[in-house]
């Protein structure tokens, strides 16, 4: 079945009340109910767990279901006991096409990772480039409202399907012009799940290099995928990463994306 955004919650909650006595598959899709609470109020979302029916769910799903089907059934009755396991199946699957649709939330940002983050800012002075709506910017601030962050983005995204105002207050401008313009004032720039098929980044890492801005614990920090589904060939060929663990330790790799927090040169 194909991914429908308005169907989604009311799918996932029939899942939930379906399997409500089958408690860690219940407490699993509450834990997407609730993080989808919390965005939707503009709020951190708890980390995640990986977002699969590991073995023990399975055979826990497979008993309840046993008790269910009852001697003859017809084929059509025994499908429609069973149907719901393979439906929240696509459900997990695809939980990141639902955040991205609904609220345009690429990278998920969880509270404990936001932490994590403003831990090792340490009171740095940041801007934030292709912000889009804003998510890692308004995580910032909630946690502390007066940190040092500014998020930047052209706002070319709100050409999508279902256009999203910004949650927190982005200043529009190409990420380009935020570097120049901002250059003088920032400790660190913060760039999440840039589109893979631009060489934007590759862009921003060589201005950042030709201006010398690797100094005195200045830095840029990329959240994606390498090689994979964000930032282009090019970035991933000529940049210099590490994982810092602080930065790493709380991110929530839920599904098959595996993407990252790198500082990179």
């Amino acid at each position: 079945m194909t991914f429908n955004l308005e169907s989604y919650i009311p799918r996932l909650k029939a899942c939930r009340d379906y399997f409500a006595k089958v408690y860690p598959v219940s407490d699993l899709i509450d834990d997407l109910l609730f993080a989808d609470l919390a965005i939707s109020q503009h709020h951190l979302p708890e980390k995640l767990p990986k977002l699969l029916l590991d073995d023990a769910m399975i055979t826990e799903i497979q008993d309840f279901l046993a008790k269910q089907i009852t001697p003859g059934m017809t084929e059509l009755a025994i499908q429609q006991k069973v149907r719901p396991a393979e439906v929240l199946d696509e459900l997990l699957a695809d939980f990141r096409d639902y955040l991205i649709e609904k609220y345009g939330m690429f990278a998920y940002i969880s509270k404990d990772w936001t932490q994590d983050l403003l831990a090792y800012l340490d009171g740095r002075r940041v801007v934030e480039l292709m912000a889009g709506n804003g998510f890692l910017t308004a995580g910032i601030r909630e946690l502390k409202m007066d940190y040092p962050i500014t998020a930047t983005d052209n706002f070319d995204w709100q050409i999508m399907a279902h256009p999203i105002a910004p949650i927190t207050k982005v200043i529009r401008m190409e990420a380009s012009a935020a570097i120049e313009y901002y250059f003088k004032e920032t400790d660190v720039f913060l760039l999440a799940w840039s589109p893979q098929h631009a060489n934007s980044d590759w862009l921003i890492l060589n201005y950042l290099r030709a201006h010398d801005f690797f100094v005195h614990s200045r830095e840029l920090i990329v959240i994606g995928e390498k090689n994979g589904v964000t930032n282009s060939k090019k970035f991933w060929q000529q940049a210099q990463l590490s994982v810092p663990t602080a930065l790493n330790k709380n991110w929530p790799q839920f599904d098959l994306v595996k993407d990252q927090v790198f500082s990179v040169r």
